[in-house]
């Protein structure tokens, strides 16, 4: 089991689209609030792509409705706004950003508080952003001792060879959720209202699956343990 007291820090969690970090480690964070701990959330592309054709929230309206549900969605789970960097790289296009311009613009998120953990997103999690969000990382990791990656879309979208591989020696961490911190994952992810049918003029666009956010909820959150130095969490 995951022991959220035992994550050093300064803690960061990486979140590609606005609502990954709920629906992946949303109860984590509620615990690591709870314990006083402090958390800065970055998040990496601007979320605009989830609705293409929706003339009511066309694409810089859309980013801008969904940086305000990512704030409004970490503020339940004891994130304020002041801990918050948002890089606005194009949703839907992070394979084809250039890696060092990604990378230098992560390095000056976190050169005030570098990371001693790094909730970043599971690297083979079944979206090409999220892939994309790892592959960038992975070069930074190095200097960051404690890296839980955390599953969104595995369990819904996973083949078998996006989990881990007998070769990469990775330790399966849960968290399973207390019902308080069931009820803050829950109330995080509802500040989404643009991924829970709010956006109603686009019937292509994206909307969360109740069974999808029902599973979430519930737990246990999966983690799996890229740990650099650092073997007793």
């Amino acid at each position: 089991m995951l022991d959220p007291a035992q994550l050093p820090e300064p803690i960061w969690v990486v979140a590609p689209h606005p609502d990954d970090e709920a629906l992946g480690c949303g109860g984590l964070l509620a615990a690591l609030s709870d314990l006083g701990r402090k958390i800065h959330a970055l998040l990496v592309t601007d979320g605009g792509a989830s609705h293409p054709h929706s003339v009511k929230y066309p694409r810089p309206a859309l980013a801008s409705q969904r940086l305000d549900e990512w704030r409004a969605g970490l503020l339940e789970l004891g994130v304020p706004a002041e801990r918050t960097v948002a890089l606005g790289f194009p949703d839907g296009e992070l394979a084809a950003c250039d890696p060092a311009e990604v990378r230098s613009a992560i390095a000056r998120a976190w050169a005030a508080s570098p990371p001693a953990t790094l909730l970043l997103p599971w690297r083979r999690d079944p979206h090409p952003d999220h892939r994309a969000c790892w592959a960038c990382f992975e070069p930074l990791l190095g200097g960051v001792p404690c890296v839980p990656e955390y599953t969104v879309w595995l369990p819904e979208r996973g083949e078998p060879g996006d989990w881990p591989r007998p070769a990469e020696e990775l330790s399966e961490l849960l968290f399973p959720l207390s019902a308080a911190w069931q009820q803050r994952k829950a109330k995080a992810i509802a500040a989404h209202q643009s991924q829970l049918g709010l956006i109603d003029d686009d019937p292509s666009g994206f909307v969360l699956a109740a069974e999808m956010v029902e599973r979430a909820v519930a737990g246990p959150e999966r983690f799996f343990r890229h740990s650099i130095g650092r073997a007793d969490l």
